[in-house]
């Protein structure tokens, strides 16, 4: 979104005023991430802000704002699918350490029993000698 504003703010040129860019600026913003109902009218309005912003017909300004639409969509796409990438990564170590943990509970639970069974006593029962306490 910065990439855009920042283009829509270079190119009016240095010659208008800062109100005109930054209306152009806002206008063009509200047609990117507006409501998709009022889409068509936040596209107008920045095509009219873009043209008396930058001195240009309105039907170039409106191609330069599809344009900048375009780009943004792009952009959004972009940044979804590395999310997505991330999360499935994220997804699988996480998954791949949580089966390695239960592994090692098992192996442990197997190595008490059998240290557990190796090292019991057997009780005997000796006959003999008894002792006194007095």
């Amino acid at each position: 979104m910065a990439t855009i504003e920042n283009a829509v703010r270079s190119t009016s040129g240095g010659q208008d005023p800062a109100a005109l860019r930054d209306a152009a600026a806002t206008a063009v913003r509200a047609a990117l991430s507006g409501d998709p109902a009022q889409q068509a009218a936040a596209t107008d309005k920045a095509a009219d802000a873009l043209a008396k912003a930058q001195n240009i017909p309105p039907d170039q300004a409106r191609a330069q704002v599809e344009q900048y639409q375009q780009q943004y969509k792009e952009t959004v796409a972009k940044a979804k699918e590395q999310g997505k990438q991330a999360a499935d990564t994220t997804a699988k170590t996480v998954s791949r350490g949580a089966l390695f943990g239960a592994l090692a509970l098992l192996l442990g639970a197997l190595a008490a029993f059998s240290a557990g069974h190796a090292s019991a006593v057997t009780p005997t029962v000796t006959s003999g000698s008894k002792r006194s306490f007095a």
